[in-house]
């Protein structure tokens, strides 16, 4: 038995050790490629290129004709999201939701099509750091591929919108005919949070997959997906506890403290996003020397 239990916890060492170093190669790669500067890079572009998407959100909504969807999507997201992070731009992303928008093919609509690429652009310059790959596709077809993963956001997006209207209907009219099922309505309503984090994955899932230059099997990716959705989680909470317990943003920034908290968190959420894809090139290279 002694026996069974040294060989147990060598083995825990082992595998301990072995995280380790793995841990401080991804850390050693995340800096040895620029990502500090780069996570900026994507916070700024990503904060740009969020309005433009709401605007083609809304036109796209209002092009199959029920322009509502774009804001109880967005007051669903918004709902959701952490309130010291989201509430200093909500106010200017209810005021876009209010103006009606059907031009779907309007030269408006294409120029904020093109403006919401930098968000895209932006994180497939990070992964193609990450995973260590060249750029080797034409222009036009990078530009096609952003514009068709803006449109399959949207149209996903919309499609959980039209759940998120359906869902109150559906709860009500369960509430009412069949209260034996009230503890199933209530299931249901529980299912924000995770519906949003499934939301989360399938987005992370498809920007590993799609946006770098060398598309990794899904074996490859989910390690650094997984990773990234969970200190995604931790690092809303800590930040969120932060900002409204011991932050100095107020008294450095004044008024505009509310926006530069909400940069700071896309930072780090930014350089979280490509640590992940760092992560999966180290376990890549560790099955290939293994």
């Amino acid at each position: 038995m002694k026996r069974f239990w040294r060989k147990a916890l060598a083995m825990a060492s082992g595998k301990e050790q072995g995280l380790l170093r793995l841990g401080t190669e991804a850390v050693r790669r995340l800096f040895a490629d620029e990502a500090v500067p780069l996570a900026g890079n994507i916070a700024f572009r990503t904060v740009f290129s969020i309005f433009p998407f709401l605007i083609f959100l809304t036109t796209l909504a209002g092009f199959f004709g029920n322009a509502e969807l774009a804001e109880e999507l967005v007051n669903w997201l918004l709902g959701v999201a952490p309130a010291n992070i989201v509430n200093p731009i909500a106010p200017e992303i209810r005021s876009i939701l209010t103006v009606p928008r059907t031009g779907l093919l309007s030269i408006s609509a294409l120029l904020t099509i093109w403006s919401a690429m930098g968000g895209v652009d932006s994180l497939r310059v990070g992964l193609n750091r990450a995973y260590d790959v060249k750029e080797t596709r034409s222009f036009h077809w990078l530009y096609l591929m952003s514009v068709l993963f803006i449109i399959g956001a949207a149209i996903v997006l919309l499609a959980l919108a039209l759940l998120i209207v359906l869902a109150p209907v559906m709860i009500a009219f369960i509430r009412s005919h069949a209260p034996g099922l009230q503890g199933v309505s209530d299931l249901f309503d529980a299912l924000r949070l995770p519906l949003a984090i499934a939301l989360l994955m399938l987005g992370l899932t498809a920007a590993h997959k799609i946006l770098p230059a060398r598309r990794p099997s899904f074996r490859e990716l989910w390690p650094g997906v997984l990773l990234t959705m969970m200190v995604w989680i931790v690092l809303s909470l800590i930040y969120s506890r932060w900002l409204a317990d011991f932050s100095t943003f107020a008294s450095t920034y004044s008024g505009l403290s509310g926006v530069f908290a909400a940069m700071f968190f896309l930072y780090l959420a930014a350089l979280v996003f490509i640590f992940g894809g760092e992560v999966n090139r180290v376990l890549a290279a560790h099955r290939t020397n293994h």
